[in-house]
């Protein structure tokens, strides 16, 4: 009697070989030589379409996203982003803080270590306890928020 497999193993979407992790982009099944960003079709095309978009916001400096495999279940990704407003910084000269995040994902039977880099620029490093400028400006917005009904509710009960 045949025994079936519960987990398919999936396939490489560009060459079809066994998948050693999925795009944290496109979330396409890749093997490790298709993992780079440049090498599969739907991100390769998206960095050479909008190359202009990727320098970084202080001094212009070109800025290049990278993710690669060192074995089938290791990955790294560096999206070269600063995490606290989402821009794109240079990695020698403006890049305040850096930190490795490991996500850990199951992926049938199999599970993969994707690396994080995060990255701050100088006006987010700063920030980094409350998420960066857009979570400062997120907190500030909800203690506003707060106020305004805490005063609204002194006004109309306790004023009358």
């Amino acid at each position: 009697m045949a025994q079936f497999n519960l987990y398919p193993v999936p396939s490489c979407a560009e060459c079809g070989l066994q998948s050693s992790g999925r795009c944290p982009t496109c979330h396409h099944h890749l093997c490790s030589d298709h993992f780079p960003a440049e090498e599969h079709d739907p991100c390769a095309n998206r960095l050479a379409t909008h190359a202009s978009e990727y320098v970084c916001y202080i001094c212009g400096a070109p800025t290049h996203p990278q993710q690669w495999s060192t074995a089938s279940f290791a990955h790294y990704i560096d999206s070269q982003k600063c995490v606290g407003c989402h821009r794109s910084i240079c990695d020698t000269q403006h890049t305040r803080f850096s930190k490795e995040d490991v996500r850990i994902a199951r992926d049938g039977m199999q599970s993969h270590r994707y690396h994080y880099t995060r990255r701050y620029c100088p006006t987010c490093a700063r920030l980094r306890l409350f998420g960066g400028l857009i979570g400062a400006a997120w907190l500030l917005a909800s203690v506003v928020g707060v106020a305004a009904i805490a005063f609204l509710a002194f006004q109309l009960f306790v004023i009358q």
